[in-house]
């Protein structure tokens, strides 16, 4: 805002690139006028309509676009679109939350209440490896 440059200010600046990011939103998208603004847009959407503002290119896709998927004794065919984003998993759902979430403590409109980028480091390393964790659990689960 004109101010001198801060470490509280890169912090916001980073919380505003991270739910850029993940909405594929600008804060200049002409939706955020007045008082509205990407910070309120992705608060009022969590977690509820998390699926509703989480950019379509994040969401899991069939990697063979002509995959057959086996759900309740009967096969369905993939179109290579991008899954229902309502079936996203729950564990996922908690992944971009937890990261939204930082996104919004970063970019707080006061300065003094904005997330340390040492408390930041610490929480996505924490979302990495409980992500990985999951994936990797998994992965093992359907090879043996």
């Amino acid at each position: 805002m004109g101010g001198e440059p801060s470490k509280q200010g890169d912090v916001y600046s980073y919380g505003i690139l991270t739910l850029e990011m993940f909405t594929g939103k600008r804060p200049t998208d002409e939706m955020f006028k007045d008082d509205f603004n990407l910070h309120n847009f992705v608060e009022m959407a969590l977690p509820e309509r998390l699926v509703q503002i989480v950019d379509s290119s994040l969401l899991p896709r069939e990697t063979d676009e002509t995959a057959v998927r086996r759900e309740h004794g009967r096969n369905y065919i993939n179109d290579g679109g991008f899954e229902n984003p309502n079936k996203i998993s729950t564990h996922l759902q908690k992944c971009f939350v937890s990261v939204l979430e930082i996104g919004l403590a970063c970019s707080g409109e006061s300065p003094n209440e904005r997330m340390s980028m040492g408390d930041v480091i610490k929480e996505i390393t924490h979302i990495k490896n409980a992500y990985l964790g999951i994936r990797i659990h998994g992965q093992r689960q359907r090879t043996s």
